[in-house]
């Protein structure tokens, strides 16, 4: 297996492990929005550069933890929280981004996986189009390039 496959199934496992993620999808954000079968909360990663440096590969993805808004048909009520779900789909996302990032710093992996940075996670929301909220962050992670052999 070489280095971007593990690092799309280290992030893939990360994620699987958590009681709030439903759905993990790989690719253009554009094209989760479509899929019917999806179950929110979800998580959808990208990778989208990477790098050869002495000794090790390095990759950034890009991670987006969505849930779909609901909208109650009642007129509002409150309107700090309007009518919607948006502020509950804003806190359960980002829990699901804190824990990640969190145990991504703290806990040493098989593959010898280093996080070399992480952004800090931007609110979206009602994009796409099934009314998507939540966050996203870029991820830039090395590992070990000791799949080619050079002769001498």
């Amino acid at each position: 297996m070489n280095s971007f496959y593990k690092v799309v199934d280290f992030l893939k496992d990360s994620f699987k492990t958590d009681q709030f993620v439903h759905t993990i999808t790989y690719g253009d954000i554009e094209e989760i929005d479509i899929d019917k079968k999806n179950i929110y909360p979800l998580v959808n990663l990208l990778i989208v550069s990477a790098r050869q440096e002495q000794g090790v590969n390095v990759f950034l993805a890009e991670v987006h933890v969505l849930d779909q808004r609901n909208e109650s048909k009642k007129p509002i009520t409150d309107k700090f929280l309007k009518n919607d779900n948006r502020l509950d789909i804003l806190n359960t996302t980002y829990a699901v981004c804190n824990r990640f990032i969190t145990k991504l710093r703290l806990q040493h992996n098989d593959y010898d996986i280093e996080v070399l940075g992480v952004t800090a996670p931007e609110a979206g929301y009602a994009d796409f189009t099934n009314v998507l909220d939540g966050w996203k962050f870029t991820v830039e992670l090395s590992i070990p390039n000791n799949n080619i052999e050079v002769c001498s």
